[in-house]
């Protein structure tokens, strides 16, 4: 799952993307495309014992958006090296194979100790490795001390099962969400069309 941390930054958003962009590279990120003010696309390369002579990459953006003020909300997003997966298997397979030649007295065992290796290879891909990323980040983005934040988000489960809804939406709860939708929209998460497709759905509610 994707990684994401916000910072505030109290710089207008042409300063906030310069400097995010060279905090990322000085992070060893390769920059991959870049709209300022608004929005860069990045990749970032993790070699290092979790993943032997392979580079896993790792896809990442950050956005900057207009806060008050004139102030800036700069939004990293880490997504995994989903591209590891594949690497992570032929290992694991490979393993089977070597480890059923060379332990056959062990094979039970061998194969728990392989399943056990490959589930945190997943793991790592999928969580300490976007996790690690952000870590790595922050350090450079707090090096200002016009930055603040850059703890990561956690995003809340939902329930397995949600209650029924009492009645129609409330008129102030419509806005809230058009207001949600909006800096959504000033973050990149969504387009003009997107935003005003919804913002229509929302208002026939009332």
């Amino acid at each position: 799952m994707s990684a994401t941390a916000v910072y505030e930054v109290a710089m207008n958003p042409a300063e906030a993307f310069n400097y995010t962009r060279e905090a990322l590279q000085a992070c060893g990120v390769v920059v991959i495309s870049q709209t300022p003010p608004a929005h860069i696309e990045f990749s970032l390369a993790r070699k290092d014992i979790e993943t032997g002579s392979i580079d896993a990459i790792m896809p990442g953006r950050a956005l900057v958006a207009t806060a008050e003020n004139g102030q800036s909300r700069v939004t990293v997003v880490i997504d995994p090296a989903t591209q590891f997966i594949l690497y992570a298997v032929a290992l694991g397979l490979a393993a089977l194979f070597v480890g059923g030649f060379l332990f056959t007295s062990f094979n039970g065992l061998w194969f728990l100790m392989v399943l056990a290796g490959e589930a945190y290879l997943f793991w790592a891909i999928f969580n300490k490795w976007p996790a690690d990323a952000l870590i790595m980040i922050r350090a450079k983005m707090q090096a200002s001390p016009s930055v603040r934040g850059g703890e990561p988000v956690v995003k809340p489960v939902a329930p397995i099962f949600a209650a029924p809804a009492s009645s129609r939406p409330t008129g102030e709860s419509i806005a809230d969400q058009i207001r949600a939708l909006a800096e959504l929209r000033d973050q990149g998460h969504l387009t003009q069309e997107e935003f005003d497709a919804k913002k229509t759905e929302l208002l026939k509610r009332i």
